[in-house]
C-alpha cells in the first residue's frame, strides 16, 4: 500500500468516527471532575452539590459556534461550539438533581433543576460507534517495513510464538486471549536488560489505607471510629505492611514505581461530607495534614517504611510519596481537644469529643453549631503566620490560585518572607520531629518536612500535590533539597540510581511542555488520556493520532514526560463507565502501550467496582482492592501481567520514535529507542 492510500485510508477512518463522535460532558470543581456522555434520546441528570462548576462540552463535529462568553440561565439554550470545547460555569444554589439536555439540530445545552428521582442514579456509558479492523481468524501476515531484518527470530509476547523475519514480514496466528494484539520482540528481549527510563515508568497508584490490612491493631488509631453503616468515610485499615505483603503481586504487574497516598500524620477526627452530612469523612486518603514528619499511626510505623522501601528496591521498584504543600488539614473536634485549643462548647460535647454523633434532626455537619468560629482563641491552632482561613486575625481567602483555599482547606502562606515558628500544640505532638528553626519561613519548614523523608528512607521521587496552587520558585526549592537529600543517603548507603523524579499534579492539564517543566517538574500528570480511552478501548486503532501526537512531542521536547492514566481517586473509575471487561482489556492496550509514563491506579487490573459513596460520588472512587479474584477478573489480571511486563522490558515503548507501518488490514506500528525496537499489531476483534 502507498503512503498516499494509508494516508486515505486513515483519513476515511477519522471521518467516520467523527461523524459517529459522541459529545461529551465535563463537570469540574477546582480539586474533581467527572465526564459524562451527551446524547439526544433523553437528558443527563446528574446529582449536583452547592458549589461552583466549570462545564466543558467535547467532541462536537459540525458547523456551529458559541458566542466568546454566555452566562448560563436555566431552562435557556446555550450555543455550543463545534470541533473545538465549549467552556461554562455552572453556579449551583441548591442540592439536588439537574438535567443536561443536547439539542443535537441546534447544537445546544439546556440545563435544569430537576424533582430528586433517584438518588443512587447508575451511569453507564453506550460503547462508542468507531469503525474498527475485523479479524476472520487463523493465520495473518504482518508487513514490517524495514523494523527488522530478514532472518531475525521475533517472538510474539503474548502467545510466545517464535517466527522468523522474511522478506519484511511474519506470519502468525493471534492470541485468542488477546483480543487481536500482536506484541512483537526479538527473542533475545527477555535476556537483555534494557536501561530504565522514567519516559516509560510504569507508576502503580496505591491508595494505603484500601489497599490491604495486613496490622489490624492500628486500624482506629487516635481514637477514630467505624461508622456501623457503609464506611464510606471512614479508615479501612489498610497499611504499609500490607503493601510489602503485596509488593509480588506489584512486581508482576511490570510496575517501575509505586506511588504512596501520603502517609503523614492526618488529621484525628472527621467533618460532615456532602450536602447532607450524611456520614462522618475522615482523612484516610491522607490529603488532611496534622503533622508532616510522623507516620500516621493507622499505616504503621517508620521500620514499616523501611521494609517497604528496601523489599521494594531489592525488586528494582522505586518509591514515590506524595507531598502535600499547598494546604493542611480541617480542624476536627478530636484534634481541637488533644490540642487544648478551647474553641468549643463543651457542655455539648461527650466525654470525648471524637465520640459525638448527631442527634435526631442533626447531621454530620451539626457539631460545627458547637465551634465558636468567631473566637480569638484561633490564634493558638495554626495561626496567622502559617495559613489563610475565615477565621479572627488570619488572612483571608483570596480568589487566584495561590490565594484561594481548596474546599475550605487552610492554605499555607508560602510566599511568606516572614520568619515564623511552628505552632505549640505541633511542637508538643508526640513523636513530632517538628522543631524550632531560625529564620526558617513557611515554605522553609514545608520543603525540610518533605525532604526529610527522602533523607531518612531513600524516597526516588514525589508526585505533587495542587501545584497551580503554589508558587513556581517553592517547587524549585523542594525539588533542589529532595535531591540533596537522596543523594546524601545513596552516600550512606552506597547506593546509586536515576536523580530524583518529580511528576505534579496540574488540575485538567495535558500531554504537553508547559512552564511548569521549568519549577523542576519532570513530568505532570496527563488529564486527556481518560477521555481519549473511550474510543481506543471500542477500537485500539482510534488510538493512533494520539499516540502520533504523544510520541512526536516527547521527541521535541525530550525533557518532559506525561503521565497517563485511566482512573484516579478524583475523577472516575474507568471500569465504572462501562462496566465491561472486553473494554476493560481493550483500554489496558490504550493505556500500556502508550508513550510517556503511565499510572495505573489500584485495582484498574483486576476492574476494581465503585464502591458505596453516599452523596458524594468520588469516595466510590476509592472502594477496597479485590483480592478474591473470578475467572474474568483472573482473565484481565494475566493480560494486564502480559502487556506491563511487555512494556517494563522496552523503554522504546514510553519514550520511542513511533511509526506506522503499512498495512492492508491491520493497524501497524513500531517503536524505536536506541537498539530496542518493538513492533505491535491489531489485526481487529
Amino acid at each position: 500500500m502507498k503512503h498516499s492510500t494509508l494516508a486515505t485510508m486513515i483519513g476515511l477512518l477519522l471521518a467516520s468516527t467523527a461523524s459517529l463522535a459522541q459529545p461529551t460532558l465535563s463537570l469540574s470543581t477546582t480539586t474533581t471532575s467527572r465526564d459524562f456522555p451527551l446524547n439526544t434520546a433523553e437528558p443527563l441528570v446528574v446529582p449536583l452539590t452547592k458549589q461552583t462548576y466549570q462545564i466543558k462540552v467535547s467532541e462536537l463535529s459540525g458547523d456551529c459556534q458559541a458566542p466568546v462568553t454566555q452566562k448560563v440561565k436555566f431552562r435557556s439554550p446555550l450555543q455550543l461550539n463545534c470541533d473545538k470545547e465549549t467552556m461554562l460555569e455552572l453556579k449551583v444554589r441548591f442540592a439536588g438533581d439537574y438535567s443536561f439536555t443536547f439539542d443535537q439540530t441546534q447544537y445546544t445545552l439546556s440545563i435544569a433543576r430537576e424533582a430528586k428521582k433517584n438518588t443512587s442514579a447508575i451511569f453507564k456509558r453506550p460503547i462508542p460507534q468507531v469503525t474498527c479492523e475485523t479479524y476472520a481468524g487463523g493465520p495473518v501476515t504482518i508487513a514490517l517495513d524495514d523494523s527488522f531484518q530478514d532472518g531475525t527470530q521475533l517472538r510474539d509476547a503474548y502467545s510466545g510464538q517464535i517466527i522468523t523475519v522474511t522478506q519484511g514480514s511474519v506470519t502468525l496466528t493471534p492470541s485468542a486471549e488477546s483480543g487481536g494484539l500482536i506484541l512483537l520482540e526479538t527473542v533475545e528481549s527477555e535476556d537483555t536488560k534494557q536501561p530504565f527510563s522514567y519516559q516509560n515508568a510504569n507508576i502503580y497508584f496505591v491508595m494505603v489505607d484500601r489497599f490491604n490490612n495486613a496490622d489490624a491493631t492500628n486500624d482506629n488509631s487516635y481514637g477514630r471510629k467505624k461508622d456501623g453503616k457503609q464506611e464510606v468515610g471512614t479508615f479501612h485499615g489498610g497499611d504499609l505492611k500490607g503493601i510489602t505483603e503485596k509488593l509480588d503481586y506489584i512486581q508482576d504487574l511490570g510496575t517501575d514505581v509505586i506511588w504512596l497516598s501520603p502517609i503523614v500524620e492526618q488529621v484525628h477526627g472527621f467533618v460532615g461530607d456532602g450536602e447532607s452530612g450524611s456520614f462522618p469523612f475522615y482523612a484516610y486518603h491522607g490529603y488532611w495534614t496534622r503533622d508532616f514528619t510522623k507516620i500516621d499511626a493507622n499505616f504503621g510505623t517508620d521500620a514499616d517504611l523501611k521494609q517497604l522501601v528496601d523489599e521494594a528496591h531489592k525488586r528494582g521498584i522505586k518509591v514515590f510519596l506524595d507531598a502535600v504543600i499547598n494546604h493542611s488539614g480541617y480542624s476536627t473536634l478530636a484534634d481541637l481537644q488533644f490540642d487544648g485549643i478551647p474553641v468549643v462548647d463543651s457542655s455539648k460535647m461527650p466525654k470525648q469529643w471524637s465520640d459525638w454523633s448527631p442527634s435526631e434532626g442533626e447531621n454530620w455537619h451539626s457539631f460545627h453549631k458547637s465551634v465558636d468560629y468567631q473566637s480569638h482563641q484561633w490564634a493558638n491552632w495554626w495561626g496567622a503566620d502559617w495559613v489563610r482561613a475565615g477565621l479572627p486575625s488570619y488572612t483571608p481567602p483570596g480568589s487566584s490560585d495561590i490565594t484561594m483555599t481548596l474546599a475550605g482547606l487552610p492554605d499555607f502562606l508560602t510566599e511568606s518572607e516572614q520568619a515564623v515558628q511552628p505552632p505549640q500544640w505541633l511542637l508538643n505532638n508526640p513523636g513530632t520531629r517538628v522543631a524550632v528553626k531560625s529564620d526558617y519561613r513557611v515554605s522553609d519548614y514545608l520543603i525540610e518536612w518533605q525532604s526529610d523523608w527522602v533523607k531518612r528512607f531513600g524516597i526516588d521521587g514525589f508526585r505533587v500535590d495542587t501545584v497551580k496552587h503554589v508558587e513556581g520558585e517553592v517547587w524549585q526549592r523542594l525539588k533542589a533539597s529532595a535531591s540533596a537529600s537522596l543523594d546524601q543517603w545513596r552516600k550512606q548507603n552506597n547506593q546509586q540510581g536515576e536523580p530524583f523524579w518529580m511528576m505534579g499534579e496540574v488540575w485538567g492539564h495535558s500531554a504537553y511542555r508547559s512552564p511548569y517543566a521549568d519549577d523542576g517538574f519532570d513530568a505532570l500528570i496527563n488529564f486527556d488520556m481518560q477521555k481519549k480511552l473511550d474510543k481506543g478501548a471500542a477500537c485500539f486503532s482510534q488510538m493512533q493520532p494520539t499516540y502520533q501526537n504523544y510520541a512526536d512531542s516527547m521527541q521535541e521536547t525530550p525533557d518532559f514526560t506525561p503521565v497517563s492514566y485511566m482512573s484516579s481517586h478524583d475523577t472516575e473509575l474507568f471500569f465504572d463507565r462501562f462496566k465491561s471487561f472486553e473494554m476493560q482489556q481493550s483500554a489496558a492496550n490504550a493505556l500500556l502501550l502508550s508513550p510517556g509514563a503511565i499510572q495505573v491506579y489500584y485495582g484498574d487490573e483486576v476492574a476494581r467496582e465503585l464502591g458505596s459513596y453516599a452523596d458524594d460520588f468520588h469516595q466510590g472512587t476509592r472502594s477496597d482492592m479485590v483480592w478474591e479474584l473470578d475467572k474474568k477478573r483472573q482473565s484481565l489480571l494475566q493480560h494486564w501481567q502480559t502487556l506491563g511486563q511487555f512494556r517494563q522490558r522496552h523503554p522504546a515503548i514510553g519514550a520511542g520514535l513511533h511509526k506506522v507501518l503499512e498495512n492492508e488490514s491491520a493497524y501497524v506500528f513500531s517503536r524505536t529507542l536506541g537498539q530496542d525496537k518493538v513492533v505491535v499489531a491489531f489485526v481487529g476483534k
